[in-house]
């Protein structure tokens, strides 16, 4: 309470009132609980040598700031009461130089950011005791204990205007450090209360540099915004060098670290997915490690396939698996080359390029820390049935059936039972007694799982140097409950910089990546949905595994998952980068870089057999795995890549030329071993030397290739208005014949930027920003599916078997390894493309929009030759494809006051028809994978009107319509005669014959209209980001065992047929009726144009809500950044698949068997 009285005294000098004095009472005990003990601030690493007698505080303020640079805030009549000092120090920190000189002083100081802030110090002492006379004395006022308090509340009134001198409404003026905050009006006023001169105003408005001003000794403010720099003059990389946005000609997509801030996953590649127009990226499970990401951009590019190539900091890697497991918090931004700018990486350029910058070190030394936990749960099962639904679907197939059939299970009895609930044992005419129970195999193998991730960095900058340090480790489970499941990524990167003079530097990078996945050998494909019953417990009252239907113990995926083996996938990954940059004169410079990757792969896989046994705990007559195994590979592979380039700038009167050109080296040699053994005991150590030599398998093998390539690229710009670019590569390649092995590519591309002409300036269309058309020609190569040795006619070995009793003998046979041909070459790919880049509403609103048209016509096809050839014909440059599509994308972002929001949107689409093909044309229904004037992988399905109605329509039926082939109907004779509710193809082609002449084209399986929407908002210190995903168009056919009921006899069922099948009672059901009979149950689904659906989806990719602490609060324990976060991925879906499968997954119903995960999060950003 001194305290206060002490404050009361002070306030009464200066008049302040009653009302006041109130609340500077709670004032001052907020300050002394939160404010007393803050940091003074960040302090320069920068160092002051400074010696002399008597020097004027003035003149040590100009001395700081001319060699630190710091700039002094003070009113001058505070240093008319201040003595000169003296000073020797050497090398010695600001704040120890400043404690120095203000020691004894009647001044203190506040450095905030590189600004010092030089106040008054007000010095209160303690009263003396009271003493006991009673006369009345002067008091005398003993210092004891000097008290500091910050000056009292200020009121500042200000006008916040555009360089222009407009008034800026609705801007955000707030104290820095604090939570006091005022909006400006209409004219740009405001009126807020600060802590005292030393206050910092932060001022914030959509569309302008925020701007930090030290209040100092001025009340009355006229702030003016500079306009927020244009996201056109940001930086990109585009391959071997950087180029503003502004002038690049081609279609280039950049992606913020931002995208992998947002989004909890530990594989980057995951994060790109529908966060750019033209890169579709797809995964058919969410399991950790066995992902199997597909990259593409801008639709296919031949029959062969192909990815995109992946750039690392310039430098292509040597495997995918690079960047699928490099830590997301090491990139700075990805960029995405879509058209002929690709074209300067050659013969690996035509199905696009992502280029992926790593972050590297700057500012002052600063330390990260990341952590994420979340937890993996089961969001979409597959859709097998319960015991009830089973013998449901095998008592509603039989009841059409002449000859019924109950499978093993002897009697609509025992299946009225099941459908009952009914546990126990049951008599069956195939396998004696066995017990049936209700067994949710889901529920046994599958269960919530935590999974972590945790990244650490450390980074800063001197003027000679520049560093970042970071490490990251991350363990992602799987749901499996019976064993682990998952992978583990090991991350280390260091990136270095020197400038070694002042015109030279070196730039050096050093990884290691190491990821394991490590997973159950046995049970974790077919066994465990397809086939695997869900009425049999995994274990008998004895505590054995139990085998399924006494015998069938290969069945009982719980047992296989957890004894049966593992399967270890280990791939360790180091990468040495060097850089070096020397300007040799003005605007030329010369660069060399050399980069080493060395990828090790290894694979350690067992299975181990399992004793199964029958309900009464007798010996099983199967075993899981009954003969033991064990395999290991390895696979070690040396990349080394080598360039040389010189780059030369000139710019005069308006004219700006920019040139480079080089060479590049490229050398990959890769070894590989593969072992195999069986019986492998069962004893703990698993490894080939303890496996007999019973039966022993073992090769090796051993490939080199080489490239080599010259580079060039010329840019050209007339006052930012006209913009033209040239480049080229010519790659030489060992895997060609001589005379074949080098081909040219290239690209020339244009753009206007019509806002920098002065027309259009004189209509002063102030909401129009930045308008830029271009476009380009060029052409590209692919490399996909050209092996090292192709145009090398070789002879492999093999053995033959001569004889049929056991005096039969083995011999070595040789045999011609198919036809070569010499004079093929890359795969040539023509690609033009048009767009524009347009920017509104003072950087609010930006879009884009693209136009492209691919042609490969020197695509890789197989020649189909009479049989008397003699051999397999190569594959040769025969085939041409077309490819189409368009990419748009728009974002909106405002801030209003606190609050700021952004929304954007991309969507494109991509069409290709397959022009020649010069093969052997397939007509079969189903999926074609090639067929002259269609999309690649189309469908071909029959149409169907309906199905029979009763025996009189079946009758008529097949009076009418004969068979062949494909779809022949079922024999008229048998049981496998078709019945009421069973299905009516149409014979299209009008011959009176149903066969694969009656299929008509229904689509692709591509994915068309992918989009991807983005939102995000923040409130102060909270923020907030959606991310939803998703395909318009993508046509499938369910494939596997559970594609359609009764796919075969002795699988599970599929769920999501039970009640949507014809009978007699609901004969406008969906689906035809049900039949034990596998060729009527064929006929009635399989490639009928009513199993086709269209897979298109939306998905609530991520959803993140985080708060950044105050600074007041986290300043006590030196920490510039504590953010918290709450997360989801994939937390829900709206799709049009009615079948009970995941949308992503593609169209195999057995898919590894694994649910879709859904996945929760919590994370801690640290910054200190």
């Amino acid at each position: 309470m001194y305290l206060i009285h002490c404050l009361h005294r002070y306030l009464a000098k200066i008049k302040v009132g009653r009302k006041e004095l109130i609340v500077m009472n709670y004032l001052f005990i907020f300050l002394l609980f939160t404010c007393f003990n803050l940091s003074a601030g960040v302090v320069y690493s920068q160092k002051v040598t400074l010696s002399g007698k008597d020097i004027p505080l003035k003149q040590v303020f100009k001395e700081i700031k001319k060699q630190a640079g710091y700039t002094f805030v003070y009113r001058e009549v505070l240093l008319q009461k201040a003595g000169p000092v003296n000073l020797n120090v050497k090398n010695a920190s600001v704040p120890q130089v400043l404690d120095i000189c203000f020691k004894g002083q009647p001044l203190s100081y506040t450095i905030i950011n590189n600004n010092i802030v030089v106040v008054k110090e007000v010095v209160f002492s303690s009263p003396a005791p009271p003493t006991t006379s009673t006369h009345t004395a002067p008091t005398n006022v003993v210092i004891q204990n000097p008290i500091k308090i910050i000056a009292p509340p200020i009121k500042i009134t200000g006008r916040i205007l555009a360089e222009n001198g407009q008034p800026l409404a609705n801007a955000n003026v707030a104290e820095k450090g604090k939570l006091n905050a005022a909006i400006t009006k209409a004219d740009g006023s405001f009126v807020l209360m600060v802590e005292g001169p030393q206050s910092v105003l932060v001022i914030s408005y959509v569309g302008f540099d925020d701007k930090l001003v030290v209040v100092g000794d001025k009340t009355e403010l006229e702030i003016k915004l500079t306009t927020t720099q244009s996201p056109m003059e940001e930086q990109v990389v585009v391959g071997y060098g950087t180029s503003k946005k502004a002038t690049v000609t081609g279609a280039l997509e950049p992606v913020t670290n931002k995208v992998f801030e947002s989004r909890a996953v530990t594989n980057p590649a995951l994060a790109l997915q529908g966060s750019t127009p033209g890169l579709v990226i797809t995964r058919t499970s969410t399991r950790p490690g066995n992902e199997a990401l597909n990259l593409q951009i801008r639709g296919v590019t031949s029959i062969n396939g192909g990815q995109p190539l992946i750039v690392i900091d310039g430098i292509p890697v040597a495997n995918t698996n690079a960047f699928f497991t490099m830590n997301p918090d090491d990139i700075e931004s990805v960029n995405v080359l879509k058209d002929g700018m690709a074209a300067i990486f050659g013969s690996r350029a035509a199905n696009g390029v992502i280029m992926v910058t790593t972050k590297r070190g700057k500012g002052k030394t600063r330390i990260d820390y990341n952590y994420n936990a979340r937890i993996n749960t089961m969001g979409i099962r597959t859709p097998t049935t319960s015991m009830q639904n089973y013998a449901a679907l095998w008592i509603e197939a039989n009841k059409q059936e002449i000859t019924p059939d109950y499978w093993g299970w002897q009697s609509i009895e025992n299946l009225e039972k099941m459908k009952a609930g009914v546990e126990g044992i049951y008599s069956t005419s195939k396998w004696g007694d066995v017990f049936i129970g209700n067994a949710d195999r889901f529920d046994e193998l599958f269960s919530p799982r935590l999974s972590q991730q945790h990244g650490l960095s450390i980074s800063g900058s001197t003027d000679k140097t520049a560093y970042r340090l970071s490490a990251g480790y991350a363990d992602n489970r799987a749901p499996l409950a019976t064993a682990y499941d998952g992978n583990k990524q090991y991350n280390l990167r260091l990136n270095y910089d020197y400038k070694l003079a002042q015109k030279v530097k070196l730039q050096t990078g050093l990884s290691y990546q190491r990821d394991v996945t490590s997973s159950p050998s046995s049970g974790m494909r077919f066994e465990l949905i397809g086939y695997d019953p869900p009425f049999f417990p995994a274990k008998n009252p004895f505590g054995q595994w139990y085998a399924n239907f006494n015998s069938a113990g290969n069945r009982n995926s719980t047992a296989a998952t957890t004894d049966g083996g593992r399967d270890i996938r280990a791939n360790d990954l180091l990468r040495i980068d060097l850089k070096g940059t020397a300007e040799i004169y003005k605007g030329l410079e010369l660069e060399g870089t050399a980069s080493f990757q060395v990828n090790q792969y290894r694979m350690d896989n067992y299975h181990l057999t399992v004793p199964m046994y029958t309900w009464t705990g007798e010996s099983a007559s199967e075993k899981i795995n009954p003969e033991s195994d064990i395999r290991a590979e390895t696979q070690n592979t040396l990349y080394q890549n080598y360039t040389g380039l010189l780059r030369y700038t000139k710019s005069f009167g308006g004219h700006r030329i920019t040139a480079m050109g080089g060479i590049n080296a490229e050398k990959n040699d890769s070894k590989g071993l593969y072992a195999y053994r069986t019986n492998i005991g069962n004893d703990g150590v698993y490894d080939l030397n303890v496996a007999p030599a019973d039966y022993v398998e073992g090769r090796g093998g051993r490939n080199q290739w080489g490239m080599y390539s010259y580079i060039g690229r010329i840019n050209y710009a007339f006052r930012g208005k006209y913009l033209v670019e040239i480049l080229g590569r010519r790659d030489g390649s060992s895997r060609f014949a001589p005379g074949h092995k080098w081909s040219n590519f290239y690209d020339v591309s244009a753009g206007w930027v019509i806002t920098n002409e002065q027309f259009l300036r004189d209509l002063d269309i102030v909401d129009l920003n930045y308008l830029k058309i271009r476009g380009g020609y060029g052409i590209m190569g692919n490399n996909v599916n050209i092996s090292e040795y192709d145009y090398i006619s070789d002879i492999v070995m093999g053995n033959t078997v001569f004889g049929s009793t056991a005096g039969n003998q083995t011999v070595i046979r040789l045999n011609r390894n198919g036809l070569t041909s010499v004079d093929r070459t890359w795969e040539r790919v023509k690609m033009m493309n048009v767009g524009f880049d347009l920017i509104m509403y003072r950087n609010r609103l930006n879009a884009r929009f693209d136009y492209y048209r691919k042609r490969n016509d020197g695509m890789m096809v197989q020649v189909i030759y009479p049989s008397v050839l003699g051999g397999d014909a190569p594959q040769t440059n025969n085939g041409v494809l077309d490819v189409h599509g368009w990419e748009a994308m728009a974002g909106w972002r405002d801030k209003i006051g606190d609050f700021s929001y952004n929304v954007s949107v991309n969507v494109s689409d991509s069409r290709n028809e397959l022009v020649k093909l010069y093969g052997a044309a397939t007509s079969n229904p189903g999926m074609v994978a090639a067929k002259e004037g269609y999309p690649l992988n189309s469908w071909f399905m029959y149409h169907t009107r309906g199905f029979l109605k009763d025996e009189k329509e079946v009758d008529l039926y097949y009076n009418r319509y004969t068979a062949l082939a494909q779809g022949e109907i079922p024999a008229v004779s048998n049981d496998e005669r078709l019945r009421a509710g069973d299905t009516r193809k149409r014979d299209v082609d009008g011959n009176g014959v149903i066969d694969q002449n009656d299929v008509k084209f229904m689509g692709d399986a591509s994915p068309h209209y992918t989009f991807g929407i983005t939102l995000g908002a923040g409130w102060k210190n909270i923020d907030f980001s959606a991310f939803l995903q998703g395909v318009g168009e993508q046509y499938i056919e369910r494939t596997g065992a559970l594609a359609y009921p009764f796919y075969a006899g002795y699988t599970n069922q599929n769920t999501s047929f039970l009640g949507k099948t014809w009978t007699p009672e609901n004969p406008g059901a969906k689906y035809p009726r049900l039949t034990v009979n596998k060729v009527r149950s064929k006929w009635n689904y399989l490639h009928n144009d009513f199993m086709l659906q269209n897979n298109r989806y939306i998905r609530m990719k991520a959803l993140i809500v985080g708060y950044t602490l105050p600074q007041s609060l986290i300043s006590r324990v030196k920490l510039e950044r504590v953010r918290i976060y709450f997360s989801g991925n994939d937390l829900f879906e709206i799709t049009s698949v009615k079948d009970g499968f995941d949308p992503e997954q593609g169209a195999d119903s057995q898919l590894n068997g694994y649910p879709f995960m859904r996945t929760w999060s919590f994370g801690v950003n640290l910054g200190l």
